[in-house]
């Protein structure tokens, strides 16, 4: 749990989902049919707050989508942190993106350092390609990303 938030069913049941779904980007009204679906039913207002501070944590990253749908996933740890992601546009699914890492996190580091020469701060970056995943683009026999 993160620091500060009480173990409730509702926050147990919310770290189970993405303990279970580790892929998986969900947006709110999904959490909230999840948690109801887990015996934790809770209000909108009361998802939005427990999904804001597990990612206020570094438990969970926020993002729009490519609909503008704002969806929560569970944050890269380690050396993935600005690792690139492929994301389905149809399942939300998310596959961290390994081949060429080393020479992406050089390129990001490269930029950044260019950023905070020039007075900017706090850098975030965040590489995602979208796309149909091989399963959703080929349901019959697709393999997976």
């Amino acid at each position: 749990m993160p620091a500060g938030m009480r173990a409730t069913r509702a926050t147990r049941a919310l770290a189970a989902l993405y303990a279970a779904r580790p892929d998986a980007a969900f947006s709110e009204p999904e959490v909230e049919a999840a948690l109801a679906s887990a015996g934790a039913p809770v209000n909108k207002v009361t998802v939005y707050r427990m999904l804001d501070r597990f990612a206020a944590a570094g438990l969970l990253h926020k993002q729009v989508d490519a609909a503008r749908v704002t969806r929560y996933a569970l944050a890269p740890q380690g050396e993935e942190g600005a690792a690139p992601r492929f994301e389905c546009d149809d399942c939300h699914r998310q596959f961290r993106l390994s081949q060429g890492s080393a020479k992406v996190q050089t390129a990001l580091k490269q930029v950044l350092q260019a950023l905070a020469t020039a007075g900017h701060e706090s850098l975030a970056v965040d590489i995602a390609v979208r796309g149909r995943c091989a399963g959703c683009a080929h349901p019959a026999g697709g393999a997976a990303a």
